[in-house]
């Protein structure tokens, strides 16, 4: 299970903020450039065909809720990527939209920038729920 703290993050970290129902996640290079994928500009809205990367300032991604910092176990951090190639790749994205739910959403965007991989622990979450409720 992925891990978090609340804590000031740092160059190229995963950060992520709870909005009542889920965790928005990104990658923060400083206060003034966050790279998520979500509602362009300010305009967070759940249609997923005006969903693009967009760079925002720290205060815009939290929306007066508190930050969290991803932390890696030793195994993830022989994985990850150099800092400045995460930074790298999250500004490569800026304007980037096919947003999907199940399989292209903002965690699966910061994993990607940390790891190559798309990923998502929420979904992921939710998915075998629901199959174990079908059982």
């Amino acid at each position: 299970m992925e891990e978090y703290v609340a804590k000031i993050p740092s160059f190229a970290d995963h950060i992520r903020v709870y909005r009542k129902l889920y965790y928005h996640h990104g990658i923060y290079l400083d206060d003034k450039t966050v790279i998520s994928f979500g509602g362009v500009s300010q305009d967070y809205t759940l249609d997923p065909s005006k969903a693009r990367v967009v760079i925002t300032t720290l205060d815009e991604f939290l929306k007066g809720g508190i930050v969290e910092v991803r932390i890696y176990t030793e195994e993830e951090k022989k994985k990850k990527r150099s800092l400045q190639d995460i930074a790298n790749y999250a500004l490569s994205c800026g304007g980037n939209g096919g947003y999907n739910l199940v399989r292209n959403n903002c965690e699966h965007f910061a994993n990607e920038c940390v790891f190559g991989v798309k990923k998502s622990e929420q979904v992921d979450h939710i998915m075998n729920q629901l199959f174990r409720y079908n059982e």
